[in-house]
């Protein structure tokens, strides 16, 4: 049987861990040698975004389980796995295919299966809602920010010029 005394140790544990994560994360972006003209806005601006949040996260997460309330007093701790797994799935396509396919159709991907962990039975909506996010920020990174998603291996040997290893 889940003691009380063993759930706070979890949540203590989970929390210490995000909290970790997010100091790795500051401490790595701060390590980026980036040029003069990205200080401001560049390519550290994202990840000490989550860096800080991961950071406040893990320290709410670690005063709930020193002070608060345990998450589940009852001792029964559910998970669902298949959500879980759809999600660890979406997450390793998106990293496997994004030098592939790119930004745009491996993001989708991913949206799509962390839709449906979620509870949606909606594919083609999924589909479209992901297409449209996933377009949207590369639109936004590649011309706004100035950085750049990758467009994939594939699409480029088929966008004009796209596939000849000349070297220009």
């Amino acid at each position: 049987m889940t003691t009380v005394r063993s759930l706070r140790l979890g949540e203590a544990v989970l929390g210490g861990g995000v909290l970790a994560l997010g100091v790795f994360i500051a401490v790595e972006t701060a390590r980026l040698e980036v040029a003069p003209s990205h200080t401001t806005i560049g390519p550290r601006l994202f990840p000490s975004l989550i860096a800080g949040g991961l950071i406040v996260i893990g320290l709410l997460v670690l005063r709930e389980a020193f002070f608060g309330h345990v998450a589940h007093e009852r001792g029964r701790f559910e998970l669902d796995w298949l959500a879980v797994g759809l999600v660890s799935a979406g997450l390793v396509a998106q990293m496997l295919l994004l030098e592939t396919l790119g930004w745009i159709p491996a993001s989708t991907l991913l949206f799509v299966a962390a839709a449906r962990a979620f509870g949606s039975r909606r594919l083609l909506l999924d589909m479209v809602i992901g297409l449209a996010l996933t377009g949207a920020a590369f639109v936004v990174f590649n011309a706004g920010l100035g950085l750049t998603l990758p467009t994939g291996t594939a699409i480029e040997r088929l966008l004009p010029g796209g596939g000849d290893d000349s070297g220009e």
